[in-house]
């Protein structure tokens, strides 16, 4: 971190960082937003928002059947499955917390987070909770699995 930030870099994810907002991965924060993004090819995944549902998709892993699923409907095949509220709150939660923006807290009402978890891990310097909103703090983001065992713990 000390070494990308001295060079002008800022961290906008765990993992990444740009040289100011429109250096970052457009592609990526699809994914960590909660975007919607198709899987294309053998073993891609995807995620689709229709008809007030959250799915899932996965096609096959072996070429030869997508190749197979492609040439008899013309396109590859893919399994989808309905995503539960708290599976989609529990995938905003491990892909929002990830980014310097965090998650908005309406994303994760499935979760029925425990308030004092929250206060404990803003209290401890993990995360920030700006207006509607849960967002890892740099020191959160390298403990990030503690922060979100924590916060999923009540869930489902």
């Amino acid at each position: 971190q000390d070494v990308l930030e001295g060079a002008g870099f800022d961290a906008y994810e765990v993992s990444n960082h740009a040289r100011g907002a429109g250096a970052r991965s457009r592609h990526n924060l699809i994914y960590w937003r909660g975007g919607d993004y198709l899987g294309v090819g053998p073993g891609a995944h995807g995620r689709v928002t229709t008809g007030g549902a959250r799915w899932a998709t996965l096609t096959p892993k072996r070429v030869g059947d997508y190749i197979a699923g492609v040439r008899s409907s013309g396109r590859g095949p893919a399994e989808r499955t309905r995503l539960t509220a708290l599976e989609a709150a529990q995938e905003r939660l491990l892909m929002g917390l990830r980014t310097v923006e965090g998650v908005a807290l309406a994303e994760l009402a499935a979760l029925a987070i425990d308030p004092e978890s929250i206060r404990a891990l803003r209290e401890a310097g993990l995360i920030e909770t700006p207006p509607d909103r849960l967002v890892a703090t740099a020191a959160g983001r390298t403990v990030l699995d503690r922060i979100i065992v924590e916060l999923a713990r009540g869930a489902g």
